[in-house]
């Protein structure tokens, strides 16, 4: 791609300044993002609709996510703003965090305890969307993210009512199961498929049982040869025995399982919280505290090395799209502007690079440590003795105080920007001035300087000019 190409990245709203590709195809394009006003980090749905239709319609379609602004569960993405531009339609939510729970279940050996864990936050968070009345929720789990980057799992529900959306204008599915659009029978409860029954919040709760067997058992209930067979067999099959699969689930599991999906929808729960209730009075086994449980990262040997892809959540395991394409001059609304985040749009990484950036510790103004940061995604803090596990950037020698916390904070590289994330830190976490509000990314550029608990790192990219932003 040519230089005059590179030199203008791409907007849209006038707002966001876009960054990397998560998944593309159709009419729906997945970005990581910027608020240009606040700074903000966000995930950006882009869809491209079909010049003739109506800008005003397409607000009405829109106007369903006003439920959703107002929305604060750690276990609901949330979604902060929308609009249209030319002949494209964006919706701004909480940028990507964790894996897709696809990934997990096609790589991880999930077990009882921990299914009945990452099922419990699903279902809190349908029970929050079923609170607001909405309903029709898409389960599918390439939209549902795991994120352990502690210990425990953090689940997170990342359907914003796309497939319907995508349906109402206009959007032909390709029929995979991996399609956006598509209406995958093998997660789908029967009212859906044979049409004309009752859909509400017991459509949903069915998706959860399926969920929950497919994680216990590692596979689905009901799979035909094709897709219409699987059809016919959500709507007529019998529920099969979980213990059939997995020797240890208990009866009480496998009775919410026949309840979850029952094939007459008034025999289900009624809606999330009553299944929530059901799930608590069932004796969950105790959690060890190994971390054995905790999914593990990738760890390439230099940046270079990626992450496997699966489903199309927007999450850290999509591939890569070339950085080409990610810097070019296509525009959306606005005249470009210059990148605030590297001195020159063109200054990418080199390949053959061995560090994307580098945390670097000083002592009386004078440089004496330096932290590679040699992956897109890495946990900085200190080593936990009692689990035996160690953070990518471990500051325990050059914290005397202890007041960095075991996993302290995040720092994430999406192609065109870094950003930073507390993690819940016991002594907090600061960016120049700004005290960082946990779980909450803010835009990391060269020359800022990190304080966690009392350890003061200034944040440098190689190539890049030496123009702080924070003051101190």
């Amino acid at each position: 791609m040519g230089e005059e190409k590179r030199k203008s990245p791409r907007q849209i709203g006038g707002i966001y300044h876009l960054g990397q590709v998560i998944t593309a195809g159709g009419m729906l394009t997945t970005y990581t993002a910027y608020n240009r006003n606040t700074n903000d980090v966000v995930g950006l749905l882009v869809i491209e609709f079909p010049p003739a239709m109506d800008a005003q319609a397409i607000q009405q379609l829109l106007q369903p996510l006003e439920k959703r602004r107002s929305l604060h569960s750690p276990n609901v993405i949330g979604v902060y703003d929308w609009g249209i531009d030319g002949t494209h339609a964006y919706i701004a939510t909480d940028p990507p965090r964790g894996i897709t729970l696809r990934h997990v279940l096609d790589n991880e050996n999930i077990g009882v305890p921990r299914a009945l864990d990452l099922l419990r936050q699903m279902v809190q968070g349908v029970k929050v969307l079923h609170e607001q009345s909405i309903v029709g929720i898409d389960l599918r789990p390439q939209l549902i993210t795991v994120d352990s980057v502690t210990v425990t799992d953090r689940v997170q529900l990342d359907d914003v009512g796309l497939r319907s959306l995508l349906n109402a204008l206009g959007y032909i599915s390709s029929q995979r199961i991996d399609d956006i659009g598509f209406l995958d029978p093998r997660y789908s409860p029967p009212e859906y498929i044979v049409g004309g029954g009752p859909v509400g919040p017991w459509s949903d709760v069915y998706q959860l049982g399926l969920l929950l067997f497919e994680m216990v058992t590692g596979r689905l209930p009901f799979v035909g040869k094709n897709a219409a067979e699987t059809g016919v067999l959500q709507s007529t099959g019998a529920i099969p025995r979980m213990a059939q699969y997995k020797h240890d689930t208990s009866p009480a599991l496998q009775d919410m399982l026949d309840r979850a999906l029952a094939k007459n929808p008034y025999a289900r729960f009624a809606n999330a919280a009553h299944m929530l209730a059901a799930l608590e009075s069932i004796q969950l086994p105790r959690r060890s505290t190994s971390g054995e449980w905790r999914i593990l990262g990738d760890s390439p040997t230099g940046p270079d090395a990626g992450h496997a892809a699966h489903g199309a959540g927007m999450t850290g395991e999509m591939p890569r799209i070339d950085n080409d394409i990610a810097m070019s001059a296509t525009l959306i609304g606005n005249s470009p502007t210059a990148s605030p985040v590297l001195a020159d749009p063109a200054q990418t990484l080199p390949e053959t690079a061995n560090a994307y950036a580098y945390l670097c510790y000083e002592n009386s103004g004078i440089e004496t440590q330096r932290f590679a940061i040699t992956k897109k995604d890495i946990i900085v803090g200190r080593t936990d003795p009692k689990r035996g596990l160690s953070p990518d950037i471990d500051l325990t020698a050059i914290d005397q105080k202890m007041t960095v916390s075991r996993q302290h904070v995040r720092i994430r590289y999406e192609e065109t920007f870094f950003y930073i994330e507390d993690l819940k830190s016991r002594n907090k976490t600061r960016l120049g001035e700004l005290t960082l509000v946990p779980l909450k990314p803010e835009l990391l550029q060269h020359g800022d300087v990190v304080h966690c608990g009392s350890v003061r790192l200034v944040f440098r990219v190689p190539g890049v000019r030496d123009t702080p932003v924070y003051k101190m």
